[in-house]
Formats: C-alpha cells, structure tokens, sequence
C-alpha cells in the first residue's frame, strides 16, 4: 500500500507541475502591443511597392517604402510590421529620413509528419503578429525616450510592380 501511494505521488506531482510551465508563454503571446497616437515625427509618403525577377527561380516581394519629416533627432526606426511580417527598417544614406521595409516570398514550407518525434520536431511553430493590419496598413516600430512604441499608418498606397529584367540591359551579346 505504501509503494502504491508513493507510485502516485511519484506520477502526480510532475504532471502537476508541469501543467504550469506554460503559463508564462501563454501571457507573452496575449499581451499585445499599444499604438501611440502622437508620433515624434510625421510622415509624409508611405506606401508599398510589389517586385518580381526576371529571372527563374529569382522570387518575388514587397518593399515598404516610409519618409518621414519633423522627426525628433532621440527618434530610432526599429521594424515594420506589414501583412503579418516583421520587417527590419533599412535606413537610406544619401536620404537619412527614408527607411525601406523588404519583404521576400518565400515558398511554402512542408511540415514534417513522422512517427519519429525527433523529425517532427524540426517544425518550427507559427508565430503570432501581435497587430490586426489590412493589406494596405502597416506599423512601425521605434524608440524614443528610452521605451519602444508603436505607429499604424493605416493609408498605404500601392505603386506600380517593378518587372526587373531577365539580363542586364547594358549586356552586348
């Protein structure tokens, strides 16, 4: 009798602590993100520009093109968040007020089925986007005052695909 009660103790008492280690990944993925509504800076053109190759194999994607104006100079462009992607903000040397966005398609992964749980292992899970954004929205990501806030420009407009050509025009064959 005594085997059996410590044969349960045994069983209990792990699983009852270990139906409590995910109760801090679950609060990290419901905290969501606030958005500011009084930037230190204003925008003055936002939109978004869809591109493919010209070559086989070359892919596809969006860059997110932001200048903004009036910025504080203690203003830090981190990230753009854009059809449920994290972007990082590229700054432009010769126009220090312009980031870009680039966005790549990538193809589709398989998820692994196996019955060897160590393959299906290798699936990474998905990762929740923290804001509810339409095709034409993004936010971006900045410090100021020591505190990473949040900005949503809900009016991106959409230029013309750029076809980039199959070879280098400048090419004599």
């Amino acid at each position: 009798m005594k085997n059996l009660k410590t044969l349960i103790a045994l069983l209990v008492v792990p699983l009852f602590l270990f139906s409590f280690s995910n109760c801090g990944g679950t609060q990290e993925v419901q905290i969501k993100k606030t958005l500011t509504q009084n930037p230190p800076f204003k925008i003055t053109e936002a939109y978004y520009q869809n591109w493919v190759a010209g070559v086989r194999d070359g892919g596809s994607g969006t860059n997110v093109h932001i200048a903004f104006s009036e910025m504080s100079p203690n203003v830090i462009i981190q990230n753009i968040y854009f059809r449920n992607q994290i972007l990082e903000a590229k700054g432009n040397i010769n126009e220090p007020s312009k980031y870009v966005g680039y966005l790549k398609n990538e193809p589709q992964r398989d998820v692994i089925m196996d019955v060897d749980p160590m393959k299906e292992a290798m699936n990474t899970p998905p990762k929740t986007f923290p804001f509810q954004l339409e095709d034409n929205q993004a936010v971006v990501e900045y410090w100021f005052g020591g505190k990473k806030n949040y900005y949503k420009i809900s009016n991106l407009t959409q230029k013309d695909m750029i076809p980039y050509p199959q070879a280098n025009p400048n090419s004599h064959e």
